[in-house]
């Protein structure tokens, strides 16, 4: 196959993660940014013009004793340190990570400084002469911490929550909740001061923007400004649940906003409730995340957004100037941010795989990062200018400042195919590349994968392709390894999933419609109409026959001949078919999507129904001044109805003489409507049977 062709169909089919072709054929297309990132990377850069190329291999750092790091804050006195809040159990580390480790030597590891009341170190900071001053929750302690490790307590303020500690113009800005407020404290934890008390329940992020203070907010994603009034000026208000953090670029101001399907959930929230399970440290809240992917499953989507603030830095544009988003992604969170050392650049924490995102503009978007653990919950940048990541879910902490890898990774999200299935071609745009492919029946690998098969890639075209001899299965997995200079920008797989057989539901025939103002007879169709369903989703025709009831199989006769049907009805022309009982049949084929040879088929025949061209007759008549009775009758069926006609006007409903028109031999009864003038009139009696077929009569009447 040549890659021309895979260029043509890789342009139809990629909108869809599996697209359908001829004879059961489909294919997994990976060939944007999305694609790429929601699969894993290692030492691998995935850019936002959507290709893979060779990236950064994080120095980690082992953090012992905590099931997640919440916060970080460079040590002031230590170029390369870092002191990190850890969750589940609080306390305070410092770890050094200068270096990458080598291949097989152990990663270094965090000493712990001091052990803290709570649950969780949701702020920190330093104090200009390098103690660490921690909060914990629940309470609004803030814990000093010297550098031997010894607590004491530095403030304590009547609040629940402590979500920020920043220091600012010589004293220390504290944002709290449920109450929405946000405190100044000198740096002796003395002179408590409320300088905003906002309608929100918790201030989450805290920015000191020149001399201004802005915050975010939650429930309501807001951005207020600290001003004269202590119920702030706002900035902006997002359509969102929080406004999680805040960063200064050059040219303007960044915001990470989180949306939760469950408007009752914030990220805050689910931490408040159930300290030790929280989307925030790592493992979701019961109940409402996904507690097996990391918060990565949570309801919810992500926005960085950017205001333009001018040169001199005006904050009172971010309130009329156009916020523009540089990044959404779905179904996850963002956690952090963290200003760049370049221009606009601001990298960004997210809940999603430890995926730590590069963002430059809204063109200009990169995963930098794919940490071992499965959420990136905070970003510092260290006193060498590094930029340091802290994670959930398995505590850790990276340095992300290291040299280029000499080889990366890249594994693909596990593919669904939705049915055991055979993988066929694959074919890889890019060079410097090797790979292998792996088949499994569960959507998380396990022992019943098989194992990692390398495949061999050969020139095709503009492609490498190679063939996958994989068990089969319905999940697949392909990994890509990228030398130095490598890069992947496409990959198509193909495979064949073990067809299913359509689902007839029912077929319902319909009488030849019409209305009871109708003068003439209905257009003499009959209506068959059913329901089917494609379970793998593939094209389906269908083929329509009749017969007699009671007769065998040998006498379906095919109503749509050689042309297949693909509505799921058919108007049957009763014009030359004579009176009787008929079943019809409908059969549901895959042929499209399958060939002949791997077609399935499902059919199913309808109730028995009627087929009645005979016209009704109307006898018995006796006409009385201005009353007149008779019969109406039927041999194929029901009366439907009576009406009269008077000296050529319009009909009028007549009555049943017994009040309900429900056999096949009704009386009836009417008498003409007044006024009438003296003399002869011609009466037209009209019987409508249930077919639609009708009868007439005409009538004298003497007034």
């Amino acid at each position: 196959m040549s890659f021309r062709t895979y260029v043509s169909l890789a342009a139809l089919l990629a909108l869809t993660p599996a697209s359908a072709g001829a004879g059961g054929t489909r294919s997994f297309h990976l060939g944007d940014f999305d694609d790429f990132d929601a699969g894993e990377a290692e030492g691998a850069a995935i850019e936002g013009s959507g290709k893979v190329t060779v990236g950064l291999v994080p120095a980690r750092g082992e953090v012992k004793g905590a099931a997640s790091v919440f916060s970080c804050v460079a040590d002031p006195k230590d170029k390369g340190a870092v002191y990190l809040g850890t969750a589940d159990r609080a306390g305070v580390q410092r770890i050094k990570l200068t270096t990458p480790s080598k291949a097989g030597g152990a990663a270094p590891a965090a000493s712990k400084l001091a052990e803290l009341p709570g649950a969780v170190v949701s702020a920190i900071t330093t104090l200009p002469g390098g103690d660490v001053l921690a909060a914990t929750l629940p309470g609004g302690t803030i814990h000093r911490v010297d550098a031997k490790g010894k607590v004491s307590e530095f403030a304590k303020l009547q609040v629940e929550q402590i979500w920020a500690l920043v220091p600012h113009e010589g004293r220390l800005l504290v944002g709290t909740g449920p109450k929405g407020e946000l405190f100044s404290l000198d740096m002796s934890g003395k002179d408590p001061k409320v300088v905003l008390d906002s309608d929100e329940k918790d201030i989450l992020a805290v920015l000191p923007v020149g001399k201004d203070v802005i915050v975010g907010t939650s429930p309501g994603a807001k951005v207020l400004q600290v001003g004269p009034a202590s119920d702030g000026i706002l900035v902006h208000d997002f359509s969102g649940d929080e406004v999680r953090a805040l960063a200064l670029v050059d040219g303007g101001l960044v915001a990470a906003v989180n949306d939760f399907t469950d408007r009752g959930l914030s990220s805050v929230q689910a931490l408040t409730k159930n300290l030790n399970r929280t989307s925030l440290v790592g493992q979701p809240a019961e109940g409402t995340l996904d507690a097996t992917s990391g918060g990565g499953g949570a309801q919810s989507s992500a926005d960085l957004f950017f205001v333009a603030l001018g040169p001199k830095r005006d904050l009172a544009r971010a309130a009329e100037a156009t916020w523009e988003s540089w990044l959404h992604k779905d179904k996850q969170y963002f956690t952090s941010l963290l200003a760049g050392g370049k221009g606009s650049e601001v990298l960004v924490a997210a809940s999603q795989q430890g995926k730590v995102y590069r963002v430059r503009g809204r063109r200009d978007v990169a995963t930098v990062a794919d940490l071992d653990e499965r959420q990136a919950t905070a970003l510092c940048r260290l006193g060498d200018g590094a930029a340091l990541a802290t994670t959930g879910d398995g505590a850790g902490a990276y340095r992300l400042a290291v040299a280029p890898a000499q080889k990366a990774r890249y594994r693909t999200k596990v593919l669904d195919a939705k049915q055991p299935s055979t993988f066929g071609a694959v074919y890889l745009r890019g060079g410097g590349l090797t790979l292998r492919a792996r088949s499994g029946p569960g959507e998380e690998p396990d022992k019943r994968w098989s194992e990692w098969k390398p495949v061999s890639l050969k020139k095709d075209g503009d492609a490498l392709a190679g063939a996958l001899a994989l068990p089969t299965r319905r999940f697949v997995e392909l990994e890509v390894t990228l030398a130095d200079g490598g890069e992947l920008r496409d990959v198509q797989l193909f495979y064949a999933p073990e067809n299913l057989a359509p689902l007839v539901a029912g077929v319902d025939v319909a009488r030849p419609e019409f209305e009871l103002t109708d003068d003439d007879e209905p257009d003499g169709k009959l209506t068959i109409k059913w329901k089917a369903e494609a379970r793998d989703d593939d094209d389906l025709v269908y083929e329509v026959r009749v017969r007699p009831e009671g007769t065998t199989d040998k006498e379906w006769i095919s109503l749509s001949g050689a042309a297949p049907v693909t509505k799921k009805e058919y108007k049957w022309d009763l014009g030359s078919v004579p009176d009787g009982v008929y079943e019809a049949q409908v059969i549901a084929s895959d042929e499209p999507s399958n060939g002949i040879s791997r077609a399935a088929r499902d059919e199913v025949v309808s109730a028995p129904f009627l087929v009645d061209h005979k016209r009704p007759a109307i006898d018995g008549v006796k006409v009385s001044g201005l009353a007149i009775t008779g019969t109406a009758s039927d041999d194929g069926g029901q009366i439907h109805d009576v009406a009269f006609s008077v000296d050529g006007g319009p009909f009028r409903a007549a009555s049943p003489s017994d009040g309900l028109f429900d056999t096949g031999r009704e009386g009836f009864q009417l008498t003409l409507p007044e006024p009438l003038a003296p003399g002869r009139h011609r009466v037209v009696l009209r019987a409508r049977d249930s077919f639609g077929n009708i009868g007439s009569l005409a009538v004298i009447a003497d007034k």
